[in-house]
């Protein structure tokens, strides 16, 4: 507690930045040594985990008022609910249908589809920089996606790739309304995963306890502490900073599923893949030095 007080914000905003991305790098990992329960299963009771954590954490901040700041998200907060559940969801079936690679892949292009949606939203002209990193991550795709189609991946693609959109949107609609608080919409998606799931196995989540702890795993420590440690850094840290830890999870994914999972990525995973990497990571680090 001494040495977190002696450290400034933006350096504790980094540090926790930098473990957050490696902490959620291993999503895929874990996934992967789920045992007997299918993604709806996965889906639902990573949801409860993720919502119940997200409730202590407001319940901690609000305390008696924490009922009527869930109330007060109104329609924006609803919305904003909908797209990163919609996300969550999508995300997950992605993980269990194609590889980790070309999911991660996939929905790093979320700073650059949320740069389309500025455009076109609100307004913002895009630097040439971001139209260089459009065209470098668009041919990448268009790689992947060939490949997919080859391997029977396409729809795991196009679930990551909704996964991407729908984050995006979630990050427009919190752009717009920037006195909304996060944490409650947090606990609307996980709802909506919940209900969505409970609904498609009519109430039939049978799990083991291996797999339950694993699903508590994903969504109640990991996703849980990942968007609490977003949301305190993204207030001391500039936009492209932000960006930069990005890169860190989508790196480490694939890495860990090979190393421990033994599972290959295909080549046109690979060099789609750098070539978004690539293209992202130059934009995001031209930004960061123009606002420095």
């Amino acid at each position: 507690m001494i040495i977190l007080q002696n450290l400034n914000k933006r350096t504790l905003s980094i540090m926790l930045m930098v473990l957050g991305s490696v902490i959620i790098s291993f999503n895929g990992l874990v996934l992967r040594n789920i045992e007997t329960a299918d993604n709806w299963t996965v889906i639902f009771y990573r949801a409860v985990s993720f919502s119940t954590a997200v409730f202590l954490v407001l319940l901690f901040k609000y305390r008696q008022r924490v009922f009527l700041q869930i109330t007060q998200i109104g329609p924006s907060g609803l919305l904003a609910g909908m797209c990163l559940g919609t996300a969550n969801i999508c995300f997950i079936l992605s993980m269990t249908i194609t590889t980790v690679a070309n999911t991660v892949f996939t929905i790093s292009l979320i700073p650059f589809i949320t740069a389309i949606l500025a455009l076109f939203f609100l307004k913002e002209s895009l630097k040439r920089i971001t139209i260089y990193t459009m065209i470098g991550a668009l041919v990448g795709l268009i790689i992947m996606f060939y490949g997919a189609l080859n391997s029977g991946d396409f729809l795991g693609n196009a679930l990551a790739l909704i996964t991407a959109v729908s984050f995006s949107c979630f990050t427009l609609i919190l752009r717009v309304s920037k006195n909304l608080e996060m944490l409650p919409c947090l606990i609307l998606s996980g709802l909506i995963a919940i209900t969505v799931s409970f609904v498609l196995k009519d109430g039939l989540l049978q799990i083991s306890r291996r797999d339950m702890l694993l699903c508590f795993l994903l969504g109640g420590f990991m996703s849980a502490f990942v968007n609490c440690c977003f949301i305190f850094a993204t207030k001391f840290l500039v936009a492209a900073e932000a960006t930069l830890f990005f890169f860190i999870e989508i790196a480490l994914s694939p890495i860990w599923v090979w190393l421990f999972a033994n599972e290959i990525v295909s080549r046109n995973t690979l060099v789609g893949g750098l070539l978004i990497l690539i293209s992202l990571f130059s934009r995001t680090l031209y930004l960061s030095r123009l606002e420095h």
